[in-house]
C-alpha cells in the first residue's frame, strides 16, 4: 500500500469530504455547495437508490426542503398533500388485502390539515427515496464547488488536528486511485458505517427485532385495493405479517415483512417472495414482477460519539431506529441542517471550533429520544400481530366464527393505540436544544408531547411558524424568512434591533437580517392568527435571534438599553464563547 501510494500524486485538497450519497449525504453536500465550500462526495454504490424505502417525509423535514427550494418538486413526484385525492387518507390493518378490514387510523383529514397549518406551512409527504434522492442530487450538482463520484470507496488513512485524508479506491476493482485531503470529513455511510468502525466508535442500543425483507414489485391489485387511498395496508394472518404500500404509480407496490427467526434473508428468493406477496394480497394467481429486494436489520442504536476530531457522523451512521414513526431519514436530514451551518462558520473563521461540539450536544439527545419512542411504537405494534414469533393465536383470524370474530376484535382494539407513530407533530416540531449554541433567558418552556406540539419562542426551540402578510397582501410563513444566515425577528417597536443587525452584517463576518412583525413593521400578522409577540413570548419591542437551522439562539423579551451591544454580545457568545448553561440543561427538553 505504501509503495502504491508513493507512486500517486500529492493529495487533492478540499474543504470537506462527504462519504455516502444517500439522502443525508446529498443534503450535506448540497448545503456545502450553497455555501461555496469545495466538497468531495464519494459513494460506493454505482448510482442512486432504486428502492422505495424511507417514504414518509415529516412536515419538519419538508420545511427544510422548502428552505432549499425543493419541497414542491418532492411533493409533486410523491403526490403528497398538495394534491387532495391522490394522498393517503388512512393506515389500515387487514387480514389480507382482499380480506377483512380490522381497523384503521384516519390521516390527513380536513381537521388534521387545518391543525397542521397552524404548526407549519408544510404538511407531511409520502415519497420514496428512489424519487426524492435524485432531486437532492440534482440540487447539489448545480453547485460547481461540489464534486460527486459513484463507485468509489473512501477510507480514512490519516486524521490529525489539522485535517483528514482518505484513500479513494474503485469499488469494483479495489484499485487505489488517489488520496484526498480535507479540513473536515462527514460520514454519511449508513447503518454499518465503515468510517465509524475505522475510527473505533461504538454504539448503544437495543438488539435486533429481526431481519426484514422489503420487496418492490409490480402487480395489478386494483380489484383488492378497491380504491382505498391508504398509506399502508398492514397485513395480519397466519401465513404472513407485513406492510403493503401502494406507490401511487400504476401497479407498483412494496411489501415489507420479517424473515423467519434464524433464517438468512438471502433465502428469500424472487419465487418465494412472490408466494408471500400472493398470501398477503389474498390472491394466489396474480402475476407479480419483482423489481428489487432489500434486506435490512430491524434494530435500534445510537452512536456513542458523533465527533472524532475533524470527523462527524450524520444520519444512519449516527443512529438507526425501527421504522415505526419514520424518524430515520427525517432525523438525518435534520442532523445535516444542524451541522453544516456551524461547519461553514468555522471554516470561514467566523466561529471557533467549540461551536462544532454543539452538534452532538444538540442532536444526540434527539436521536436517543427518537430511538426510545420508535421502540415503544414497535412494541405496541406487537399487539396488532406485528413481529410475532408465535402466530398460533392468529390461526382463526379469518374464520367466520365467534372465535374468529374474537381474534379480529382483539387486534382491532389495539389499533387506536398506534396513533402516536402517525401523529407525532410534537415530536417533530417540539424539540428544544440545550447547548453552548443556545443562550438561556431564565424561563422554562412549555413542553410538547409526542402528538401535541406547543409552539414556543424559548431559546433552543424551533422558531414557530406563523402566517404573515407582506405589504402587497401576499401570504407567507415566518419559516420563509429563514435562510442560510441569522435572522432577527422583532416586534413592531423593535426598530433598534434592525439597526443593530445591520451594523453587525456590515462588518462582513456573518450574515444577519432583521424583520419587524406587526402593524407598521415589515410583515403584518394575518387576521385571525395568534400574534407574533404572544407566540414568541416577547413585548412589542422584544426580539429573537434565529439560527440558520431555524432554531432560536437568543431571546430578549424587551428592548435593552443598548440593542447593538446586547445583540453583538449574544452572537459573540454563540460563535466564540460558552453560553451560561444552567442546571436546567439536564432537565427534559424533548417531547414527553
Amino acid at each position: 500500500m505504501v509503495d502504491e501510494l508513493s507512486k500517486t500524486s500529492a493529495a487533492e485538497e478540499v474543504d470537506v469530504i462527504v462519504i455516502g450519497a444517500g439522502p443525508v449525504g446529498c443534503a450535506c453536500a448540497m448545503q456545502l455547495g450553497r455555501a461555496g465550500r469545495s466538497t468531495a462526495l464519494f459513494e460506493r454504490r454505482s448510482g442512486l437508490s432504486r428502492h422505495p424505502k424511507a417514504g414518509g417525509i415529516h412536515a419538519r423535514t419538508m420545511e427544510i426542503f422548502r428552505r432549499w427550494g425543493l419541497a414542491e418538486n418532492i411533493r409533486a413526484v410523491g403526490r403528497g398533500f398538495s394534491q387532495p385525492g391522490a394522498s393517503p387518507t388512512a393506515f389500515t390493518w387487514l387480514t389480507r388485502l382482499s380480506g377483512f378490514e380490522l381497523g384503521r387510523i384516519d390521516f390527513g383529514t380536513q381537521a388534521d390539515r387545518e391543525l397542521w397549518a397552524t404548526y407549519s406551512p408544510e404538511g407531511p409527504c409520502f415519497c420514496g427515496q428512489d424519487l426524492y434522492e435524485p432531486i437532492l442530487f440534482d440540487a447539489l450538482a448545480r453547485h460547481p464547488s461540489v464534486r460527486a463520484q459513484f463507485g468509489k470507496r473512501a477510507t480514512i488513512s490519516t486524521l490529525t488536528d489539522d485535517g483528514v485524508e482518505v484513500e479513494v479506491s474503485d469499488e469494483e476493482t479495489g484499485r487505489l486511485e488517489r488520496r484526498v485531503r480535507a479540513r473536515y470529513l462527514i460520514a454519511a455511510d449508513g447503518v454499518r458505517s465503515p468510517t465509524r468502525h475505522a475510527l473505533g466508535v461504538g454504539e448503544s442500543g437495543f438488539g435486533a427485532f429481526g431481519n426484514s425483507v422489503n420487496v418492490q414489485f409490480r402487480a395489478d391489485l386494483e380489484q383488492h385495493r378497491a380504491g382505498r387511498q391508504y398509506g399502508l395496508f398492514w397485513i395480519v394472518n397466519p401465513d404472513t405479517q407485513g406492510a403493503l404500500s401502494w406507490r401511487r404509480q400504476a401497479n407498483r407496490w412494496s411489501y415489507n415483512f420479517e424473515a423467519a427467526p434464524g433464517e438468512d434473508p438471502e433465502a428469500y428468493t424472487e419465487d418465494r417472495c412472490r408466494d408471500i406477496i400472493r398470501r398477503a394480497a389474498g390472491d394466489p394467481t396474480v402475476d407479480i414482477e419483482i423489481l428489487s429486494i432489500l434486506h435490512w436489520k430491524h434494530d435500534q442504536a445510537v452512536t456513542d460519539k458523533w465527533r472524532v476530531g475533524r470527523a462527524f457522523f450524520v444520519g444512519d451512521s449516527a443512529h438507526r431506529f425501527p421504522p415505526h414513526g419514520g424518524f430515520g431519514m427525517n432525523s438525518g436530514v435534520q442532523d445535516s441542517a444542524n451541522l453544516i451551518w456551524k461547519l461553514d462558520l468555522v471554516l470561514s473563521g467566523a466561529a471557533s471550533d467549540p461551536l462544532l461540539d454543539t452538534y452532538e450536544d444538540e442532536r444526540k439527545p434527539v436521536a436517543e429520544f427518537n430511538g426510545e419512542q420508535c421502540l415503544e411504537n414497535t412494541r405496541r405494534m406487537e399487539e396488532t400481530g406485528w413481529l410475532l414469533h408465535d402466530t398460533t393465536h392468529l390461526a382463526a383470524i379469518e374464520e367466520k366464527t365467534p372465535h374468529g370474530e374474537a381474534v379480529r376484535k382483539r387486534i382491532a382494539a389495539a389499533i387506536p393505540q398506534q396513533r402516536e407513530q402517525f401523529y407525532s407533530q410534537g415530536q417533530q416540531f417540539g424539540t428544544i436544544y440545550r447547548s453552548a449554541a443556545v443562550i438561556l433567558d431564565g424561563t422554562e418552556p412549555e413542553l410538547s408531547t409526542v402528538s401535541l406540539y406547543r409552539a414556543t419562542g424559548h431559546p433552543g426551540a424551533r422558531a414557530p411558524h406563523l402566517w404573515l402578510r407582506d405589504r402587497d397582501g401576499r401570504d407567507l410563513s415566518t419559516i420563509d424568512l429563514f435562510y442560510d444566515g441569522f435572522v432577527i425577528l422583532a416586534g413592531p417597536d423593535g426598530r433598534e434591533w434592525a439597526r443593530a443587525a445591520a451594523e453587525i452584517a456590515a462588518e462582513g463576518a456573518i450574515r444577519v437580517e432583521a424583520y419587524l412583525i406587526g402593524a407598521g413593521g415589515d410583515y403584518l400578522e394575518r387576521p385571525g392568527e395568534r400574534s407574533f409577540t404572544e407566540v414568541y413570548g416577547v413585548d412589542h419591542d422584544g426580539a429573537v435571534l434565529v439560527r440558520p437551522d431555524g432554531h432560536i439562539a437568543f431571546r430578549s423579551k424587551r428592548l435593552p438599553g443598548n440593542a447593538a451591544s446586547t445583540l453583538s454580545e449574544a452572537i459573540g457568545r454563540l460563535l466564540f464563547g460558552s453560553a451560561a448553561i444552567e442546571e436546567a440543561q439536564s432537565s427534559e427538553t424533548l417531547p414527553v
